[in-house]
């Protein structure tokens, strides 16, 4: 599974492709992801996430 640390810069696999966005924050458990993407902030599970 991808480890991500808040700020770093990812993409998505699958799902909307909105292109480079930044982690904001992680779930508990690490399955999900928070990330901002211009002004839109969205959760993506972390198996769909590759960093940029």
């Amino acid at each position: 599974m991808n480890t991500f640390a808040i700020e770093d810069k990812v993409v998505a696999t699958k799902g909307v492709d909105l292109g480079v966005m930044i982690v904001t924050g992680l779930s508990g458990g690490g399955y999900y992801v928070h990330v901002k993407a211009g002004d839109k902030t969205l959760t993506y599970p972390a198996q769909d996430l590759k960093k940029a």
